[in-house]
């Protein structure tokens, strides 16, 4: 009897076994899926915001350009600078407490 006893505590065994890692295996599926999805729109932000990036640099590109400064220049009265007309400012004529000297 205690053989038989032997075999069906084998068995159940076995069975608990094969749902266990029936189970898991669909856990896992599904973690695999939900990181899928979780990359596939990862993917789709930074393809928007590389487009993005490209359209503001072309935008950028065309507020800056050398054409349209001029344009705009000549439209407002602008002319360029004579010479003793420009002063840089590099930062370094500051005071400890932000103003500027001079």
């Amino acid at each position: 009897m205690s053989r038989f006893k032997g075999w069906v505590a084998a068995f159940f065994f076995s069975i608990a076994g094969a749902l266990v890692l029936g189970l898991s295996s669909v856990w896992l599926n599904i973690e695999r899926m939900d990181l899928a999805y979780d990359l596939n729109k990862l993917e789709k932000e930074l393809a928007n915001r590389t487009a993005l990036v490209s359209k503001l640099e072309l935008e950028r590109n065309n507020l800056i350009s050398p054409y349209r400064l001029k344009r705009l220049a000549s439209m407002y009265g602008l002319v360029p600078v004579g010479p003793g007309q420009m002063r840089l400012m590099t930062g370094q004529d500051k005071a400890p407490d932000g103003s500027q000297t001079k």
